[in-house]
């Protein structure tokens, strides 16, 4: 489908392809904050912090990923747009579900700190890049 429209499975497609890209980069990182983890005075195993580390960066890929897909299906399932047996979402969606993800950050994560303090340009830059990732997984996906 072309149009308002994006397949769930291009956006996989893409978010697997992107890993694949970035897994040199990915895999300093990894190491880099493990060692730095492991080497501290409690002494920790070194295999726990390497989980911790994985989960970090591949599971914060993956619940967005989730969380754009699971919130838009709900948001176009309540507007009509499509039903959840069709594997697409729309755009307006993935917005929505951005949108949401950085409100939800600022409630529970940030506690509303920068809005207190007037800072609403970091939160309209938080949208823009979660958009612009699901872009990129769309183009790279494509």
């Amino acid at each position: 489908m072309f149009g308002y429209f994006v397949e769930i499975f291009r956006l996989l497609n893409g978010l697997i392809i992107l890993n694949l890209f970035a897994l040199p980069l990915a895999a300093l990182l990894i190491f880099y904050l493990t060692v730095m983890g492991a080497s501290n005075p409690n002494k920790p195993v070194f295999l726990n912090v390497l989980g911790i580390v994985l989960a970090f960066v591949y599971g914060s890929q993956l619940g967005i990923f989730l969380w754009l897909i699971g919130v838009s299906k709900v948001f176009d399932s309540i507007l009509q747009i499509n039903s959840f047996a069709i594997a697409v979402v729309s755009w307006w969606g993935l917005v929505f579900a951005a949108v949401l993800l950085v409100i939800v950050g600022n409630i529970f994560i940030d506690n509303l700190y920068q809005f207190k303090q007037g800072n609403y340009g970091i939160s309209f830059y938080a949208v823009l890049i979660i958009i612009s990732y699901s872009v990129l997984l769309f183009w790279v996906g494509g």
